[in-house]
Formats: C-alpha cells, sequence, structure tokens
C-alpha cells in the first residue's frame, strides 16, 4: 500500500510526459486522479492502522543494492501514519487549486506531482538511503517550479534554497555514510536499516559531530532560527500550489527527521544541544510573529507567521517529553492544514482584485459572505482559539516545555516566550482578516464576486478539520503516544546505556 501511495504520483508523472501539451482534459484527469488515489489508499491505511501498536507498520522489504545491504524498506508509524495523510490531501488540494493554470500546464503539474511522491516517500522510508533518494527529490521539482512560475525574484528565490538545503543534504550524506561504517566496525555487518541503527550505541564525542551533520539538514527544512532565511523569499517567489505543499507538507520533514533520527541516534548530542536548539526555536516563534506584524503583502505575512508556527513545533520536539513530541505532531497536522488553507484565501483574494496588499482591500465581506465566514475560522485557528485545532497543538507543546527536564533552567523563559507570540499571532491574523473584509469601503469593484462552488469545496475540508480536530483530538492523539513513547524508550535507554558505560571507565 505505502509504494502505491508514493509511486501513483510517479507514474503519473511520466503519463503526463507522453500527453500532448495542448490536451488539458486528459493532463487534468490524470493528476487530479494520481493525487486523488494516493489520497484515498493514505486514508484507507489510516484506518486499518492499529493505534495499539507503536511499531511500524504495513512494513514492505526487498534487496535494492544487496552489495551494500541498501534496501527498499518503507513503514509507518503513529508519528509518520498523519504526516503521510496530510501530505496527500494537501497535495490533493494543491493539484485541484492548478487546474486553471495556462503557463506550461503539462510540465507544472508533472512536476507537483513529482514533488508529492518526494514527500510521501520521506515519511515512509526506513532504509538511510532510500530516505536521502526521497529527500533530494523534493528538491529537484521545487527548484523548477519556483525558479519558472513563480514570481518576482524567484530566481534569488530558488538559489538561495538550493544552496542552503544542499549544503544541509551533503552533510547528512557523510552523515549516513559515516553512521553506516560506525555500525559495521562494531558488528562486521554494512546496514542502512534506520530500526537497527537506532539501537546502536554511538561513542558521545562521535555523536556530537553525526548530531550536527543530521541536525543541520533537519534544521534548515523546517527552519529553526536562525537558519530560516531562505523561507520568506521561496515562500512569496512561489506559486500558491506549490506553496500548499512547501509550508504544508515539507516543512514538516525537518521536524519529522529530528524526531525519527537525532532523538533515537543521538540521546548524548540532544542532551548536550537541546536547551540552545530550543531557545533558537522560541526566538524564532518571536520573531516570525513580530515581523508579520510589519508585513503588508498578505503572502509574505502568512510566510513569516509560518516561522514562527514552525518555531512552536521545533520547541516541542526539544522539550524531549510525551506531551511536546505528541503536540509537536499534531501541530505539524494543525498548521498545515491552517496554512494551506490561508495560503488559498491569499491566492483567491489576489486572483479576483489583482494584488495582495493589504492596503488595497477593505470592506471585501460585504460582497464576499461565504468566504467572509471561513477566512474568520481559519483566522481564528491560527491565532490559537479554545476549541479549535490549533489551541490543542500549541497548548500540548507550552505543556511539554513548562514540565520538561532538560529545558528545566529555562523553561518558564520559553512559555513566555510562547505567551507572547500568540499575543503577536492574535494582532496580525486580526489585523489580516479586518484588513481585508472589514472596515467600510466605497471602492469594491462592481464585478467581485464571493467565492465559486470549486474554491468553497478547495477551503471546505479545511473548515471541518479545524472543528473536529479542536474539539476532538483524541484519535489523532491516540495514534501518536505510543510511537512517541517507543522513541523516548529508546532514547532513555541509550543514555543509560551510554552513563553505565561513562561509569564503568571511572
Amino acid at each position: 500500500m505505502l509504494t502505491l501511495i508514493v509511486f501513483i504520483p510517479l507514474v503519473a508523472v511520466l503519463i503526463l510526459l507522453f500527453v500532448n501539451k495542448e490536451d488539458t482534459g486528459t493532463i487534468k484527469s490524470v493528476s487530479v486522479g494520481a493525487a486523488g488515489l494516493s489520497l484515498l489508499i493514505s486514508l484507507a491505511l489510516l484506518v486499518r492502522f492499529d493505534s495499539m501498536e507503536p511499531g511500524m507498520q504495513f512494513t514492505e522489504t526487498f534487496a535494492w543494492v544487496p552489495i551494500f545491504n541498501i534496501n527498499y524498506q518503507m513503514g509507518v508509524d503513529g508519528i509518520s501514519l498523519w504526516l503521510l495523510v496530510l501530505t496527500a490531501f494537501i497535495s490533493f488540494i494543491a493539484v485541484c487549486f492548478s487546474l486553471d493554470r495556462k503557463e506550461g500546464f503539462r510540465n507544472f503539474m508533472a512536476l507537483l506531482l513529482a514533488l508529492e511522491a518526494g514527500t510521501l516517500g520521506v515519511f515512509v522510508a526506513l532504509d538511510l538511503i532510500l530516505f536521502y533518494v526521497f529527500w533530494e527529490l523534493m528538491l529537484v521539482p521545487t527548484y523548477f517550479l519556483i525558479g519558472i512560475w513563480g514570481e518576482g525574484r524567484r530566481i534569488y528565490a530558488t538559489t538561495k534554497f538550493v544552496l542552503y538545503t544542499l549544503v544541509g543534504s551533503l552533510l547528512m550524506l557523510v552523515g549516513i555514510i559515516w553512521l553506516s561504517l560506525i555500525h559495521f566496525e562494531a558488528t562486521h555487518e554494512l546496514t542502512f536499516d534506520i530500526q537497527t541503527l537506532v539501537h546502536m550505541n554511538i561513542d558521545p564525542g562521535t555523536q556530537l559531530w553525526l548530531f550536527l551533520f543530521f541536525f543541520t539538514a533537519f534544521a534548515i527544512k523546517v527552519p529553526i532560527f536562525p537558519l530560516h532565511s531562505w523561507l520568506p523569499h521561496a515562500y512569496v517567489s512561489s506559486p500558491i500550489p506549490v506553496l500548499l505543499i512547501l509550508t504544508g507538507a515539507m516543512s514538516k520533514a525537518g521536524a519529522y527527521g529530528i524526531i525519527r533520527f537525532c532523538i533515537p541516534l543521538f540521546p548524548d548530542a540532544v542532551e548536550q544541544f537541546g536547551l540552545v536548539i530550543a531557545f533558537g526555536a522560541a526566538a524564532g516563534i518571536v520573531y516570525g510573529a513580530w515581523i508579520a506584524i510589519a508585513q503588508r503583502d498578505l503572502k509574505a505575512l502568512v510566510a513569516y507567521s509560518s516561522i514562527s508556527h514552525l518555531g512552536f513545533i521545533a520547541l516541542g520536539v526539544f522539550a524531549l517529553n510525551g506531551e511536546g513530541i505528541e503536540g509537536s505532531v499534531l501541530q505539524m497536522v494543525n498548521h498545515g492544514i491552517i496554512a494551506s488553507a490561508l495560503f488559498i484565501i491569499v491566492g483567491i483574494l489576489e486572483k479576483k482584485m489583482g494584488t495582495r496588499n493589504l492596503n488595497d482591500f477593505r470592506g471585501l465581506g460585504k460582497v464576499m459572505p461565504v468566504l467572509y465566514g471561513m477566512f474568520m475560522l481559519i483566522t481564528l485557528a491560527a491565532l490559537g482559539l479554545p476549541g479549535l485545532n490549533g489551541f490543542v497543538g500549541e497548548f500540548l507543546i507550552l505543556m511539554g516545555v513548562w514540565t520538561s527536564q532538560l529545558l528545566a533552567d529555562l523553561s518558564t523563559i520559553y512559555v513566555l516566550m510562547g505567551g507572547l507570540a500568540i499575543v503577536f499571532a492574535s494582532i496580525y491574523m486580526l489585523y489580516m482578516f479586518q484588513g481585508a473584509m472589514q472596515e467600510k469601503n466605497d471602492q469594491i469593484p462592481e464585478t467581485l464576486t464571493d467565492i465559486n462552488r470549486g474554491e468553497f469545496s478547495l477551503l471546505l475540508p479545511a473548515c471541518i478539520l479545524v472543528i473536529i480536530i479542536g474539539l476532538y483530538p483524541k484519535p489523532i492523539i491516540d495514534r501518536i503516544s505510543p510511537s512517541v513513547e517507543s522513541v523516548l524508550t529508546i532514547e532513555k535507554t541509550l543514555n543509560l546505556h551510554t552513563g553505565e558505560d561513562k561509569g564503568g571507565h571511572h
């Protein structure tokens, strides 16, 4: 099933290469069909998933490069399950949002589906080399999608994004090879199997270097402050459909990598660097929110708000306890839903008004009552109103930080910084909503109409999920918890063994 979810979009890419670029009907059918089929299979996976099982499920394994013991190995647990479903859902929305595109339509859709496949693969790969292949596959289509179909300083934005990502990727590749060689020296068996490697004891000094190699790649992708500077340029230059996948799914790959690799593999290094990294995450929360307040371009405003919300996710991960990591995984899902809906709204407003500048809007709610209601709901979710999904994840993260042993020395400060960012979020989100939808405006174009049925259907799932998750997050948390506890158990066990080894030397 996992192979189908990942490779259906790639098969669609191959099919699109042989379709006449003028045959828009076939291009639309293939693209929507592939993205929709991946989503349906991922939902079937969700239904069949055993919430009591902490380990990997639906595993698939066969030899890929036998001479180096590199395997095609896939599986999902409670952490990756929701990110897989989220990616398939957002990709389907992105494909549907792209159907009215004219310029280079076939190539755009093919690259969008390739981006979906790469992102899906990252969340299910259980072999480090396979993970790296999918990690790089995310980069290639993004480069062309922003570079060709982007806007503004798209070449600068693309170059900066690629350079940052490539540096991180190369460091991670060095780390992957080094890690497998350490295992080979200890066991005389070469393996890239993640589930085998996480049970390995690594010298604390070596851990620090390996951690830095892996963490740099993941921190850039999140991004964690101060490695965030590529994000505003890339987000503002990206076409909206690309941006949906970029912010809704791809940004989560970094946080997922930290949970999947850094915490169980390098527990000593996490303990040593955790307090400093958490400070960077907390600083990013406040910084992103503060800069968002000053933005007039709606796309830039949502982009900077994403830096703030992604900082929350990173902070929860380095709380290094159940509440913090569960809250982070839940908030990955929540942020994906909320940010994607906000960018769709920005895209709709730009299409109807011909501008994204907040100064050119006002009073649109009078002629767009349906969009007004949906925009208000998403806005309230983004600023963390109790009863909506944004609140649940942030509350769990702050609880995790408050009770964290790793962050105990500065936990009060981090919680206050998080609280301050929530106040800032209320300012910039209400500022955006009220500036666009409310106030009096006598210059609204007579041709302006409310959202059509297609635009309504793109926003409706997000509005429903915002309410359902906000009121009843238990089904999501129940599936996340066993896997998070499993990761933390491995981390604590390795720390204990390392401590015993150190004690033995004394």
